[in-house]
């Protein structure tokens, strides 16, 4: 092993004694922290995109597809099943399910709720759905037999009064007439999205075509549900959609009904850039503090190694490295102790939040691999940067002087 190496290795391991100790320990412990601030920025901001996205998709599918304008007769217009060519477009990975609404108003005997009733058929995709049911089942929908079952979330089912197994009267207002229709509660759901558990119910397609005099190939539109790595991509889908819609029909990503929502998840990652940043420059400046306090504590063994001929690259590699050293150390633990947590909470779901304001009753987390290896790979960087300037002060120093320095 060669004296540089081994003066190398040496000084990496080599315990902190007078007042650079108490330094180093401030901060290490301030890379620890801002460290733990990084990991959970990421974790938290991408569990909320993850989960208000999942719900939303969960409800309302990936794409819509429906008329340019809905009708001003007040009757909205049906889609014939077949008008469009699906074969055309089966070069993508996609489920299409048929659905159609029909706004009503849930009564009971203490109160009135108005309500979006949702018609879907046997090829609806439940498992958004499967994921949050609280109690009973999925209605049971078949193709030849109208099903008078209904799934009801837990806040519509309180707000009524109403129970697993119980009867739901929801009446339909079609000009001058009302029509009342009795349908059997089979599932409770919770998505914790209460612009949807507020109002949505969901039962058999056929309800809605005989409430519109429609016949069986008629429907409202359909959704299209896509793979999930297209989720980044649905304008891109939607234009390849509308190339093979007839001239009434459009393809629309979810994302333009709900603009609010999705503006303000676009809106995290920029908060977590910022804080990215600010706790970048927080660990560079402690950093920089300890590499300056070391110079000076080790003037005297600086200015020995260079008079016995040491490079000045050398010592500045040396003091690099041993402040790449105290960050890598911070950086691990504040990575592990933070990930630890987020695993706690991914699975136990400690900490609350309001449903009606924050779209979910806990605090959600998700692992965004991809952001967390970077974000520590730039603060790494960003260190390596920041103390590579003051290590021009290795050089300031006389060994004439230092050698008698104490």
């Amino acid at each position: 092993m060669s004296v540089v190496r081994l003066i190398f290795n040496r000084f990496i391991r080599q315990k902190n004694v007078g007042y650079t100790r108490p330094i180093v320990r401030i901060a290490t412990i301030g890379v620890v922290l801002s460290c733990m601030i990084m990991v959970f920025s990421i974790c938290i901001s991408f569990g909320f995109k993850h989960e208000v996205s999942r719900q939303v998709f969960g409800f309302s599918g990936h794409l819509r597809i429906g008329h340019h304008q809905t009708s001003t007769t007040g009757m909205p217009e049906p889609i014939c099943r077949n008008v469009v060519d699906w074969l055309e477009i089966d070069f993508l990975q996609f489920h299409r399910q048929a659905v159609a609404t029909q706004i009503g108003l849930a009564r009971t005997d203490i109160y009135n709720h108005g309500v979006h009733f949702k018609g879907v058929d046997q090829d609806y995709d439940f498992s958004f759905f499967e994921s949050c049911l609280v109690e009973g089942r999925i209605p049971n929908l078949t193709d030849y037999t109208t099903s008078n079952d209904v799934l009801i979330s837990r806040t519509l089912a309180r707000m009524l009064h109403l129970e697993l197994g119980g009867r739901l009267f929801v009446y339909f207002v079609d000009g001058t007439h009302v029509r009342a229709r009795a349908f059997d509660i089979s599932g409770i759901y919770e998505s914790g999205f209460s612009t949807f558990d507020e109002k949505m119910i969901i039962g058999d397609l056929r309800h809605v075509q005989r409430l519109n005099g429609w016949n069986e190939h008629e429907v409202g539109g359909f959704e299209i549900i896509l793979p999930s790595s297209a989720v980044r991509n649905l304008n891109n889908y939607a234009r390849v959609f509308n190339t093979f819609l007839p001239f009434d029909l459009v393809a629309i990503p979810i994302t333009a009904d709900f603009p609010e929502t999705f503006n303000w998840l676009e809106l995290m990652d920029m908060n977590v850039i910022v804080i990215l940043v600010i706790m970048a420059l927080v660990i560079a400046i402690s950093l920089i503090s300890v590499f300056l306090v070391m110079i000076v504590e080790k003037t005297r063994e600086i200015g020995i190694f260079k008079t016995m001929g040491m490079t000045l690259a050398t010592l500045r590699r040396i003091f690099v490295w041993k402040v790449m050293y105290i960050a890598g150390k911070g950086m691990l633990i504040g990575n592990f102790l933070a990930l630890t947590l987020c695993w706690i909470q991914k699975n136990f779901q400690i900490l609350t939040l309001d449903p009606a304001m924050y779209y979910n009753k806990h605090i959600p987390v998700y692992f965004e691999w991809s952001w967390l290896i970077f974000s520590n790979i730039g603060v790494l960087s960003v260190v390596f940067l920041a103390v590579f300037l003051p290590s021009i002060a290795i050089g300031k120093v006389r060994e004439a002087e230092a050698v008698k320095f104490s």
